[in-house]
């Protein structure tokens, strides 16, 4: 018997919204045979490659992960689709004036990782990525790629004495963690609220929605995938 998911459903209506846009752009698309699961979707794009779509369902939101497109173009490209469809415009949350940094996790085959890129008066001058060790995980995951990012931000800031920093980032429990908002279950939330409790620099906090195709968190997302790459290659 074939197996039902909970979210086939949300997942092939979305996959299909997509499908029909690459369509109108002459793009010849199809969901990969097999490739259901209970929250996401492979999606084959002729001449470009695979993609991941994934639902939420305590958000009820998709999202989109390109990082089996190779080429940066296509990538950039496919991007710009999915926010069509969904009338997302890159609106400038940036300001382009001190000290800027935009933080971002992964989790591929049980190897957690981080991105950081730093910037400041709006240019690069810091990427900062890696993996995290197994003892820094404890079963977090991604979470734990997140939270590693944002300590070694503010490690860097420590060691360039930096008084004040805008953090950009698209997992909530980030600053709510940090501002001792929500309870800390587990030892990596605890060491991280341990960590940031007594932080002397000013963090201004900027919430953003994960792949929307705002420019520095698709980079430190890119950052952190890539750390993983290298990774498996050595």
């Amino acid at each position: 018997m074939k197996k039902k998911y909970p979210y086939e459903r949300q997942l092939k209506e979305k996959s299909s919204e997509f499908i029909n846009i690459l369509c109108k752009k002459n793009i010849c698309a199809d969901i990969i045979p097999d490739s259901l699961r209970d929250y996401s979707v492979k999606i084959k794009i002729n001449d470009f490659g695979a993609v991941n779509l994934y639902y939420k369902p305590t958000q009820d939101t998709y999202s989109v992960l390109f990082q089996e497109i190779k080429d940066e173009e296509k990538s950039v490209l496919l991007q710009k689709f999915w926010n069509e469809l969904h009338e997302i415009t890159d609106c400038e949350i940036y300001k382009n004036k001190g000290y800027e940094i935009d933080v971002d996790g992964s989790f591929q085959n049980g190897i957690a990782s981080y991105g950081v890129v730093i910037r400041k008066n709006g240019k690069i001058i810091e990427e900062l990525s890696g993996i995290l060790d197994e003892s820094e995980v404890q079963g977090s995951y991604q979470i734990a790629g997140e939270i590693k990012a944002v300590t070694e931000s503010i490690n860097w800031c420590r060691e360039n004495k930096i008084n004040e920093v805008i953090i950009y980032y698209d997992y909530k429990g980030l600053e709510k963690w940090a501002k001792g908002l929500w309870k800390t279950k587990k030892s990596v939330s605890k060491n991280y609220f341990d960590f940031m409790k007594e932080e002397k620099i000013k963090i201004n906090w900027v919430k953003i929605k994960s792949h929307t195709g705002k420019k520095w968190n698709e980079y430190a997302d890119k950052l952190a995938a890539r750390a993983i790459v290298n990774y498996k290659s050595l």
